[in-house]
């Protein structure tokens, strides 16, 4: 009797399998723009926590710890609890108060915490190295093929705006403007699908090293679209990432006598292409204008001299504004629609006044209005608690995160919901000074790459994709050896 429910048991705990694996293979496909909306997150949601139920009914071993994650969500609920309360007095000069909304602040959260609820479920499933890897390459596949098919029939939208784009990699040279040439498919944001993709290149550069010369197709891929993105992150970054890993990988070969895989030389060749390419991609082309920018500056800044008198001579504050704000500095919509200056003038006076202009640049200026928001509610407990993340992105999409989280929660909020990510790095950290090896060392630095550049490029930690990239990466890092 107790030999059938065990087979009873297994033949569910297979199917639970299946479906994880199928629900985690295809998360890419939701980041599109024809799947993408709050529905679909709300919609992952319930499939997250479906699998978790179903993860501790079939494993016992995950009945024990059940109670730390049902403690983890009762502190999460304290938190949300004493975040509504306090932003309930928010004070500041525009009559909506930046809209605070308590639903949208729990489905925030909702999703912040199906890290700690996914990583908990794949911990006691104990997927195999197999299972992961079949992850990946589907992953792989999915995000590769729909950026290279769609940028070479120029159906692709471009990775700066919702257009298509007009030039494909075989039209590419130096003198067409970069956002009619870089392309992310049908992918919402750019910059998640280039951390996503760094990701898989450390993978698989670290399977072909590990003498499984298939994996140089899932690279090739990868190489070409990061090109074909053309963000920072994508064509720079991932080209010194794969320089670092083929330069530690030698360094682990002479210092720690591990085996040389002589088919690991050619990823040089991977290198050179991507050299090769680089000088003519969309992301030189990005730079090449950014310079010229610059060089330029001086010119562009002597038409916009301010005159101090201006406010005097019969004009409205917010006529001053327009007057003397620097439009290759200070974008209208900013002023206009961010942060108006119909409510505060005196900020965008101060600002244009007293900002040096080589500080000047998006991200400045939208740390610069969260702050003046900050400073006018004037409330001490907002270091501890936050103004919400309603408020923060109804005002501006900081793209920063960790700085993000740290205004929409508070330090409390921040330590609560995002504590799994210094853990999953210490635990890496951990294990690397405990036996320093490749694998080890390409485990934290997949975790370091995926921190880093959340806070390098934002819009990362509260993504239900890049959280379910995190939960697998986590997962791989935890419960597989070499």
């Amino acid at each position: 009797m107790k030999k059938r429910e065990n087979q009873k048991n297994s033949i569910y705990e297979k199917i639970l399998k299946i479906v994880t694996i199928i629900f985690l293979s295809t998360s890419p496909i939701f980041d599109c723009i024809f799947f993408h909306s709050r529905i679909t997150t709300l919609i992952r949601i319930l499939i997250i926590l479906i699998i978790l139920i179903t993860t501790i009914f079939l494993y016992q071993d995950s009945r024990k710890k059940v109670k730390w994650l049902i403690l983890y969500y009762f502190i999460c609920t304290i938190y949300l609890i004493i975040n509504y309360y306090h932003n309930q007095n928010f004070v500041s000069l525009f009559p909506n108060n930046f809209n605070y909304n308590f639903v949208s602040e729990l489905f925030t959260i909702l999703k912040l915490i199906m890290l700690v609820t996914l990583i908990f479920s794949l911990y006691y499933q104990k997927l195999n190295k197999k299972d992961y890897i079949l992850i990946f390459k589907i992953w792989t596949l999915i995000i590769t093929l729909s950026i290279i098919i769609t940028n070479i029939f120029k159906i692709s939208y471009s990775s700066y705006g919702e257009f298509l784009i007009k030039y494909n990699i075989f039209e590419w040279n130096k003198n067409i403007y970069y956002v009619n040439s870089a392309s992310k498919g049908y992918f919402v944001y750019a910059n998640q699908v280039a951390l996503t993709l760094i990701i898989l290149l450390i993978i698989f550069s670290y399977i072909f090293i590990k003498d499984n010369i298939k994996a140089i197709i899932y690279i090739f891929l990868i190489s070409i679209s990061m090109l074909m993105l053309g963000t920072r992150v994508s064509s720079l970054g991932g080209l010194l990432v794969f320089i670092f890993i083929l330069i530690s990988y030698i360094f682990f070969v002479i210092i720690k006598k591990e085996k040389f895989n002589k088919k690991s030389l050619l990823l040089i060749f991977i290198i050179i292409m991507w050299i090769a390419i680089l000088p003519i991609s969309p992301y030189q082309n990005r730079n090449i204008e950014l310079n010229y920018y610059q060089n330029n500056e001086e010119s562009y800044l002597n038409e916009f001299n301010i005159d101090d008198n201006n406010i005097n001579n019969n004009l409205t504050k917010q006529e001053y504004i327009e007057l003397n704000a620097n439009p290759n500095l200070i974008p209208d919509f900013f002023y206009k629609v961010y942060y108006s200056y119909e409510y505060d003038p005196d900020f965008w006076i101060n600002f244009i006044n007293n900002t040096e202009e080589s500080k000047i640049n998006y991200r400045y200026m939208e740390k610069s209005i969260i702050k003046r928001i900050i400073k006018i509610n004037n409330n001490k407990y907002d270091i501890l608690f936050g103004i919400s993340n309603t408020r923060v992105q109804n005002v501006v999409n900081l793209e920063q995160d960790f700085l993000v989280q740290y205004y929409a929660f508070g330090i409390i909020g921040m330590i609560i919901l995002l504590i799994v990510y210094p853990l999953i790095l210490l635990y890496t950290l951990f294990k690397l000074f405990k036996e320093f090896n490749f694998n080890n060392f390409i485990n934290i630095l997949l975790i370091v790459i995926f921190i880093f550049c959340s806070y390098l490029t934002g819009n990362i930690l509260n993504s239900m994709s890049m959280i379910i990239v995190f939960s697998v990466l986590s997962s791989y890092v935890l419960c597989l050896k070499e």
